[in-house]
């Protein structure tokens, strides 16, 4: 189970995720994790907390690992 924020309802919740993907023009291959919130039906993305980001030089945020910035640490 993972955690999903319904931005209507300003609720978080547990639930199975389904895999969504895409291709973007910038950043190719993508995904998410995404499932309907319990009350209102809406789709929503996986909860994530808010907290101090890794900054690339440019500040940016980047996990370090990407091949969009030369700045990455």
């Amino acid at each position: 189970m993972e955690k999903f924020y319904c931005l209507k309802c300003n609720k978080i919740f547990e639930a199975e995720g389904e895999k969504k993907e895409w291709q973007s023009s910038i950043f190719g291959h993508c995904w998410k994790l995404v499932t309907k919130c319990p009350d209102c039906g809406t789709e929503c993305n996986e909860w994530r907390p808010k907290g101090p980001s890794s900054k690339n030089k440019k500040g940016g945020s980047c996990s370090g690992s990407c091949s969009m910035c030369s700045g990455c640490s």
